[in-house]
């Protein structure tokens, strides 16, 4: 990428340390200096510095801070520079929106190196701006004509059409994307890895959540409010998604709808394991025992949804019948004329008859996914 002399803000509060940053970067870049949080805020507007080099723990607003307010401002790069290196304090900078994180004390030629991956990384991001919108704009509008079940089915389609492990990786982002779920993907396959994220190539600070995620035992793992999923050469990192939701955080329909997400998602994830066993054997035609696999899982979900159905519409039927039967009880303490017991019965039978209705429109729904399993199965 060619310089234009971008202009860089150094956020410390230790004058040698300042010093020596500027030191490094002065012959490519123009440099600003704050020696506290409040003094970042206030030299930061739009377009008035291309990245921000922000030390963590400062006097007043820590560099943590500075980083969530500074993003609510502009939309500018930050990497942190810290002798706090836990992969706690990395997943509070990923938290907060920081892109890259820098050990203290500092290697002049990583600093560089990190610096202009991020310009550049910062750059293509900027370009696909508008394409992204549109894009996102119809994958929301997909998933809004389609149930969560659907989403599954969608995912798999399009992942036995990849024929590259990005493809595939770009698969299992539009799916989290159905369900307005944001994060990274790492895909890896025999002679290469792909790491994602729904803008493009992950930035470091999400590689690094990535290379934690690899480390840890196959399944699914809390990562604070965050999710990883591990299902070896599948990783997801899913942002805001919490494993751990304990009774009274949340709305119960928010919770339930959590606890869906991380069942659905480790669905999509061995599925797409499947495609990357076809993909490293060097097969264009997805391998047919292992597609079939992934038809009757899918197939077998679909039934426990339709008996799961069917049972709350008889729960429905039976709570109604006895709600008949206890007011035709009432009715005999309650002293109504005959009229006035005809009208309670009309009503609570029509709103008996509209649930149903409701109950009904879902297995239109479920007739649907199930012609499309119908569908793939003659494939295979």
């Amino acid at each position: 990428m060619e310089n234009h002399r971008s202009r860089i803000l150094l956020v410390d509060d230790d004058e040698l340390t300042l010093h020596m940053l500027t030191a490094s970067l002065e012959q490519n870049y123009e440099i600003l200096h704050a020696t506290n949080g409040e003094r970042a805020l206030a030299v930061i507007k739009p377009e008035a510095v291309d990245l921000v080099l922000l030390d963590v723990e400062m006097p007043g607003i820590d560099g943590y801070e500075v980083c969530r307010r500074l993003k609510e401002m502009a939309d500018v790069p930050v990497i942190f520079h810290s002798a706090r290196t836990s992969i706690e304090e990395r997943l509070q900078g990923y938290r907060v929106g920081g892109d890259d994180y820098l050990a203290k004390p500092f290697d002049p030629a990583e600093l560089n190196a990190k610096i202009l991956r991020v310009l550049q990384q910062h750059a293509a991001r900027r370009e696909l701006t508008g394409q992204l919108d549109e894009a996102m704009s119809a994958v929301l509008s997909t998933a809004d004509m389609m149930g969560e079940a659907g989403v599954v089915l969608e995912f798999q389609r399009e992942a036995n059409q990849c024929t590259s492990h990005g493809a595939l990786a770009n698969a299992l982002l539009a799916a989290l994307a159905r369900w307005a779920w944001d994060g990274c993907v790492r895909v890896r396959g025999r002679h290469h890895v792909v790491s994602l994220n729904a803008r493009g190539e992950c930035t470091a600070l999400e590689a690094t959540l990535l290379d934690h995620l690899q480390t840890q035992p196959r399944g699914i793992h809390a990562l604070g409010p965050h999710t990883g999923f591990v299902y070896g050469n599948v990783l997801v990192f899913v942002r805001n998604l919490a494993m751990n939701r304990p009774e009274g955080s949340m709305e119960r329909a928010e919770s339930e709808r959590m606890g869906r997400a991380i069942d659905n998602i480790a669905l999509l994830v061995e599925g797409a394991l499947y495609v990357v066993t076809a993909l490293d054997a060097g097969t264009t035609a997805r391998d047919l025992d292992e597609i079939r696999k992934l038809v009757t899982m899918t197939r077998d979900a679909l039934a426990d949804i339709q008996a799961r159905s069917q049972v709350q519409r008889m729960e429905v039927q039976q709570l109604t019948q006895r709600l008949h039967q206890q007011m035709e009880t009432s009715f005999l303490s309650l002293g109504l004329t005959t009229s006035q017991e005809d009208q309670v019965s009309s009503i609570v039978r029509e709103h008996g008859d509209d649930v149903l209705k409701t109950l009904d429109q879902g297995r239109e729904l479920q007739n649907f996914l199930q012609r499309i399993v119908q569908k793939l199965g003659q494939y295979v």
